[in-house]
């Protein structure tokens, strides 16, 4: 059944105006399938959302551990370009979280910068790397000046992902290549409460058909399209959806650091759980079930 008080509202994907209840309090669109928050219908609430969350009270501590599974991520998304024949050139990112990734990129043979509507993240990062971070929406950045546009988990905040994405296609070089990637709705932890990519502040969530649909509808041709199950997912999602130290998951899964009293078991019991899953995480991402998506997908002279 259709839920009335959204039928005149627009799906930012398809621009049709029918969607259905999906779980948790989310819609789902009946023409394409996108997955929206209903705080995508309120003007500016992506805008204001994001602000709320990582304003100058985020913490972006970070432990040991965390720093280690950042590393990894990093070696996967450079591996990722490799594969596509991309090892060097010019590279924005958008949404610059920690750094790591700049780093990472950087050590790599990359000529890097970053671009956040946070100030504080900004900030933060550019005196942490002295990589240049530019406090601007991406379309106050040249366009045709990249050669690399790398975009993680990012593109589930806004409100238009076409536009978002046409956007980053403008500020590649012809043949230039876009680095996507986004959390996956389609995954089969997705189906417990507490999966740790339902945030208030995510306004759409994509599976592999919408992402792809959104990929095309903005001109660029995709190379490749996969799923990637990290091992500490279904750990969280389920020490979350059981409301066991709930308030300490939250705060891991988004890097702030606990006591090591705390924190050593935790990740431990964590890696424990990786590796005990592997086979089925193997299998889950084959099947396009895992609960990262990625997109590489290059700008056509």
């Amino acid at each position: 059944m259709s839920v009335s008080p959204f039928d005149s509202q627009t799906c930012p994907l398809c621009l049709a105006q029918d969607f259905v209840e999906f779980r948790f309090g989310l819609l789902c669109c009946t023409d394409c399938g996108l997955i929206v928050n209903p705080a995508i219908f309120s003007p500016n609430a992506d805008e204001a959302l994001n602000k709320e969350a990582f304003g100058e009270g985020y913490d972006t501590g970070r432990s040991l551990w965390v720093r280690a599974f950042e590393a990894l991520k990093n070696r996967r998304y450079l591996a990722n370009l490799r594969r596509t024949g991309v090892t060097g050139g010019k590279m924005v990112e958008v949404g610059v979280g920690t750094g790591s990734f700049l780093t990472a990129a950087c050590n790599a043979g990359f000529k890097v910068e970053g671009c956040d509507l946070s100030a504080p993240f900004c900030r933060r990062v550019q005196q942490a790397t002295g990589i240049p971070v530019h406090n601007v929406p991406l379309d106050q950045l040249p366009q045709g000046a990249y050669d690399v546009v790398a975009m993680h988990h990012v593109l589930e905040h806004v409100a238009d992902p076409v536009g978002f994405l046409r956007v980053a296609r403008e500020r590649l070089k012809p043949g230039g290549v876009l680095h996507l990637a986004v959390p996956n709705v389609a995954c089969w932890e997705a189906r417990l409460r507490g999966w740790n990519s339902y945030e208030p502040y995510h306004m759409l969530y994509f599976e592999p058909r919408t992402l792809l649909r959104a990929a095309e509808a903005a001109s660029f041709q995709v190379l490749h399209l996969g799923t990637f199950e990290a091992f500490s997912v279904w750990f969280l999602a389920l020490v979350r959806s059981l409301r066991v130290s709930r308030q300490s998951a939250q705060s891991v899964a988004r890097g702030t650091a606990l006591p090591a009293f705390v924190e050593h078991p935790y990740r431990l019991a964590m890696v424990t759980a990786g590796l005990l899953t592997w086979p089925l995480r193997c299998v889950q991402g084959w099947l396009g079930k895992g609960d990262e998506l990625m997109v590489i997908a290059r700008r056509e002279p």
